[in-house]
């Protein structure tokens, strides 16, 4: 896209200041500064239990798909999809283990949830902000424009959602589900063995192990329950088995699936107290594996004689030994030649200890997406984030600005820091946006945007139903421009041709806008329609033509319910009819599921 612009501008099309308007849009401006406040709350950790909280136990397929798309697409209203998707993944692979359900089930539904859920607001998507920033600048002293409401979509979004969600439930089996692909995640028995202690604050306290849901905790599986006060070692717990405060609970999991156990509130790791003696930031700190080497100073030494905290400047989580667990206090351990070490450590280890072998270490690495959580930063990063959102409905600023000062606050309270917040920003969605805008500009200046709008007029003309033939017009070709170009530069693209029909069709601009923000958001076609269509492509085991199979009929459906949301002026009857649309798919999948599994068992 910067080739195109600098071609443009050399081809004197566009002026500089045409050609870099799109680099100070307040709308893309917004865009990235959301993504800092979205990655403040990521980072508190406590949101991954929570969301692996609100799916629940289904007992069917259907009723797992309804757990998944309902709250995903009620947060993405308001949380960026990217990073929910990012939050959500990791435990619906888990829970989709544990509840019996193939993933292809579920991850396609994840993505095109938090798709569908993005135009139920203004702020549910970045291509929604860009349209208004794109609006704004195109009618600066349109005052609807200025104080358009957070949920001014919303009447046209939400009975698009409902029909979106009804077509999921009730086409996934017939089209996603190949005898040869109903895989079901599952999880090999792991190696680390890991302790933790249940605190006053645990909200399983006094419940039991079924309902305190420890027992399958996204890859870490409760191995047994020490009682505080008789100092009984119970194996095998059953599910009835209650938690009380102080029990020991040892865990068994891989290195990576530790930072899950971390992320739930109430439990405190064995070995928490060296940790915070280390004097490192929450954010510094990573996990790490190290292997003892076999002549170093560390073998035939327990951990406490080592004192390895003040040592080494890192505090020991876990042990594993041979292909066995260490069923035994981090401390009390007697180390041996080739112990895989599960470290808590900060910079200042990673620099003194990888690639040296003269430490008592042969290997050292980081263990990926390992930053602790930050318990303690989940309400100041909720407050600041629904006041951010507060403040803009309330009008007493721009969303960059409320924005902005949510994400300067977060980083000043220890949220974020200053290298987190500059990485939480996606440059490259920047660099692909902006230059749309001077391409946009470009089509408008040398009559390319009137010809395809004269077009786009006659063609809406000649369906002989008004203005949902020219709505509907433009919203098939922003879908078909975002299989080509992302979502959020087809809308900037697009933009330019679209107010340009509209006026020539007599057509409400913010009409026209709508259009395009509920199109470009329809990325179903393809899985590089939009980002989140790829981060579940690979773990779902999907491929291209899976989505053009199941994405393509769906495209069908919601251009025309987006259309006649569009054009229907009693609002709520477009919404009854699809929530009456929904309900009814979801009973009638949910019982077909039921009818199955009685007549397998039988």
């Amino acid at each position: 896209m910067l080739t195109a612009l600098t071609a443009l501008y050399l081809a004197q099309i566009i002026d500089i200041k045409e050609a870099l308007a799109g680099f100070s849009s307040s709308g893309l401006l917004t865009v990235l500064v959301l993504f800092v406040v979205a990655e403040g709350l990521n980072k508190t950790g406590a949101l991954n239990w929570y969301v692996g909280k609100l799916f629940g136990r289904p007992s069917t397929p259907a009723g797992a798909q309804i757990r998944v798309m309902a709250p995903i697409m009620a947060l993405s209203g308001f949380i960026n999809d990217t990073p929910l998707v990012t939050i959500a993944l990791p435990v619906l692979i888990q829970w989709a283990g544990r509840v019996k359900v193939p993933l292809r089930l579920i991850l396609i539904p994840l993505s095109f949830a938090a798709l569908l859920g993005g135009v139920f607001t203004i702020i549910g998507t970045s291509t929604n902000l860009i349209v208004v920033g794109l609006l704004l600048d195109a009618y600066p002293n349109e005052e609807r424009y200025t104080n358009l409401s957070l949920f001014a979509l919303t009447p046209y979004g939400v009975p698009v959602g409902f029909i979106g969600m009804a077509y999921v439930i009730l086409m996934s089996p017939l089209l996603l589900m190949r005898k040869d692909q109903g895989v079901i995640a599952s999880s090999s028995e792991d190696d680390i063995l890991l302790g933790a202690r249940l605190t006053q604050w645990s909200p399983a306290a006094g419940r039991s192990i079924k309902r305190s849901g420890l027992r399958d905790t996204g890859g870490i599986y409760l191995v047994s329950v020490m009682r505080k006060a008789t100092g009984n070692v119970h194996t095998a717990v059953s599910p009835d088995f209650v938690l009380e405060v102080g029990d020991l609970l040892w865990f068994s999991g891989s290195a990576t699936s530790v930072g899950n156990l971390r992320k739930i509130p109430g439990l405190s790791l064995l070995e928490s107290d060296e940790v915070m003696k280390m004097g490192e930031k929450a954010q510094d700190r990573r996990l790490v594996e190290a292997v003892v080497s076999r002549n170093g100073p560390l073998v035939g030494k327990t951990v406490k004689e080592l004192k390895f905290r003040s040592t080494y400047g890192a505090a020991v989580i876990a042990v594993h030994r041979e292909g066995r667990r260490v069923h035994e206090l981090p401390g009390n351990i007697k180390l041996q030649a080739g112990d895989v070490l599960l470290l808590e450590a900060g910079k200042s280890f990673l620099v003194a200890n990888k690639n040296r072998y003269d430490t008592g270490f042969t290997l050292v690495a980081e263990v990926e997406n390992s930053s602790p959580p930050r318990f303690r930063m989940l309400i100041p990063a909720v407050i600041l984030t629904v006041g951010a959102y507060v403040c803009y409905m309330l009008k007493l600023s721009s969303l960059f600005g409320t924005a902005m000062t949510a994400a300067i606050l977060m980083v000043a309270c220890g949220v974020l820091s200053e290298a987190e917040a500059r990485s939480a920003i996606q440059w490259q969605i920047y660099l692909t946006i902006a230059p749309a805008f001077g391409v946009g500009q470009a089509l408008i200046n040398s009559g390319v945007a009137a010809a395809i709008a004269s077009f786009l007029v006659k063609v809406g003309t000649a369906m002989g139903i008004g203005s949902a033939g020219l709505l509907g017009a433009v919203y098939l070709a922003t879908v078909l421009m975002s299989q080509v170009v992302a979502n959020n530069a087809a809308a900037a693209l697009i933009f330019p041709i679209a107010m340009d029909a509209a006026a020539r069709g007599g057509i409400d601009p913010l009409l026209m806008a709508f259009s395009i923000m509920l199109a470009a958001s329809a990325a179903f076609m393809t899985p590089f329609g939009y980002q989140t269509n790829l981060m579940v492509m690979g773990h779902g085991g999907y491929s291209t033509g899976d989505f053009l199979i199941f994405g393509t009929p769906m495209q069908i459906v919601l251009l025309f319910v987006s259309t006649v949301a569009l054009v229907v002026p009693a609002w709520w009857l477009v919404w009854l009819i699809s929530f009456a649309v929904l309900v009814l798919v979801c009973v009638f999948r949910v019982l077909q599921d039921r009818k199955k599994i009685r007549s397998k068992s039988t």
